[in-house]
């Protein structure tokens, strides 16, 4: 049963009276909507679900808590001494939010330090977000970081950081489960899902948050986010704004590593993007934009606006690949033209004359992070297209299936090694990695396509490079176990090359090239183990480097 409040029903009965009045006094059809449209517009609006009881009216009987109660004075027990807190949210906003800028700092800063002032009235959603911050924070940082130095004071306090980010983790859900977040929610439990979700997809792998995205899809529907309404003020609104972006955006991750899900249902709703300036210029009741003349200024929202454009133009691309026109070299060349015109528009805003700032090292990190996206597209448009065996084979397919393989494997390299990516070394542990494994499965299907007096050299130096990248990742996170299990095996085929070549059977050749040509690239989850397990020559060395924290 639906319950109506006061004011709607009084509102309704309104609208049954005023369209009465409106049925006497116009008999032509209006070029307006009348006001009796707008009304019934507004009864049939998805009722926001009340935090607080409306007088006169039931208690709700759905709940969907998980686990005991939980009071609030055990989640603040909880947070590390106030001084490290400040510290990890200080370097989440200096290092980390720049890579998913969808909370407006200074907005954070006025509710933390109202949090401060009286922590038992802070809000469970909001609770949940410093959670996750303080978590993602963590897990970019070493135990022996100057900052935690008053946490160690507590003997009872694991240094294993991994350890302590989980806690922290689990306990942003215990806020949301305590605050009811599948029933009721506000602005702070959707960026509390989505700072989650985008830290299980680089941690994990983008598989770890799908159900969890899926729930911050329909709470940002409910809270109409996707809508072009005006907010009550101009922060609420590009709060609004920047979630839906991020919706998109983590979409896009899964949309890229599983092709399973057909999202041109987000790319249908036309919804109003954030305002693509610095957090300063965003006040309660105006926006500064930035000059039309400058449309590659490097703001706080720059990778944001890159992104979301990544996702338009990737929705198409993903939608185009899986139809029947895949081999149409008309759109082939189209469609590489968009991903090449952006990758312009992002080495104007990032690079110095055309060369990797020394003096902006987030914004080359944003600029590397991007180029995964741009090489991904190119691998899926060019796989139809890169086999000699294939009826439409394109030597310039299979030569762009090269360099495109060579460029995410290089992405990984600078990301795991550069010590200026020192703190973004975390994305390899997701995402990074399983790109990863796309670049080194189509570096593979390629030279194996090659005439045999090629010279690989330069190409499986590279997959050897990443072999020992991932024996050292593998046991960070399920992704890089199962991506050091292919890329292994991915080097047995190349054995071939070797001076001192061991031969495989000639039928396992053939099912490799069947599987490269058939799988999906870069889905971890749907690769057939028994092939890898049982039809090749692998190392016995499995011991474990300890290069990362």
């Amino acid at each position: 049963m639906h319950y109506v409040s006061e004011t709607r029903m009084a509102g309704f009965l309104r609208i049954q009276v005023q369209s009465v009045e409106v049925q006497d006094v116009a008999s032509t059809p209006s070029s307006t909507p009348e006001p009796i449209q707008r009304r019934w517009d507004q009864v049939l609006r998805r009722p926001s679900v009340e935090r607080s009881l409306v007088p006169d009216s039931p208690n709700p009987t759905v709940t969907l808590s998980f686990g005991p109660c939980v009071p609030i004075s055990e989640l603040l027990a909880l947070l590390p001494p106030t001084s490290v807190t400040e510290y990890l949210v200080a370097r989440y906003f200096g290092t980390l939010s720049s890579l998913f800028h969808i909370l407006h700092g200074p907005t954070f800063q006025t509710q933390y330090l109202d949090f401060l002032e009286a922590p038992e009235k802070t809000s469970l959603s909001w609770l949940a977000v410093l959670f996750a911050i303080i978590s993602l924070t963590l897990k970019t940082i070493e135990p022996t970081d100057a900052g935690l130095v008053v946490l160690w004071q507590d003997t009872s306090i694991p240094r294993d950081l991994s350890v302590l980010s989980q806690k922290y983790r689990n306990a942003a859900m215990t806020a949301l489960s305590q605050d009811q977040f599948l029933v009721r929610h506000d602005l702070s439990t959707l960026e509390a899902l989505l700072i989650l979700v985008h830290m299980m997809s680089h941690n994990e792998g983008p598989e770890y948050g799908w159900a969890l995205l899926g729930s911050a899809l329909n709470i940002a529907i409910a809270l109409r986010c996707h809508t072009p309404l005006e907010g009550p003020n101009c922060i609420e609104q590009e709060r609004r704004r920047r979630c839906w972006a991020g919706i998109l955006i983590l979409h896009n991750y899964q949309a890229l590593c599983f092709r399973d899900i057909d999202l041109t249902f987000l790319l249908n709703m036309k919804a109003t993007m954030p305002a693509w300036v610095n957090d300063k210029d965003v006040q309660e009741h105006s926006i500064k934009q930035s000059p039309k003349d400058s449309p590659c200024e490097f703001t706080d929202t720059s990778l944001l606006k890159f992104q979301v454009r990544l996702f338009q133009l990737s929705t198409q691309i993903c939608s185009h690949i899986s139809g029947d026109d895949k081999l149409n070299e008309t759109l082939l060349h189209q469609y590489d033209a968009a991903v090449a015109k952006e990758q312009i528009q992002w080495d104007a805003a990032y690079l110095v004359n055309g060369r990797r700032s020394i003096l902006n090292t987030a914004g080359y990190a944003h600029w590397c992070m991007l180029q995964t996206y741009a090489h991904q597209l190119y691998l899926l448009l060019h796989r139809p297209f890169h086999s000699s065996k294939a009826s439409h084979f394109r030597a310039e397919s299979r030569d762009k299936c090269i360099k495109s393989g060579l460029a995410l494997l290089d992405v990984h390299h600078q990301f795991y090694e550069l010590p200026r990516l020192k703190c973004y070394r975390w994305l390899v542990k997701g995402a990074i990695s399983c790109n990863a494994l796309h670049g080194a499965v189509a570096l593979t299907s390629c030279m194996l396509d090659m005439p045999d007096d090629s010279d690989l050299t330069e190409n499986i130096f590279a997959v050897d490079a990443a072999i020992t990248r991932m024996e050292a990742l593998k046991m960070k996170s399920p992704a890089c176990s199962s991506v050091y299990r292919v890329i292994r095996c991915l080097r047995s085929y190349l054995s071939k090359r070797d001076p001192a070549p061991t031969f495989l059977p000639e039928d396992v050749e053939l099912r490799f090239e069947d599987w490269a040509t058939n799988v999906d690239w870069f889905r971890p989850d749907g690769i057939d183990w028994e092939l890898w397990d049982s039809a090749y020559i692998t190392p016995q060395t499995d011991d474990a480097t300890t290069i990362m924290a």
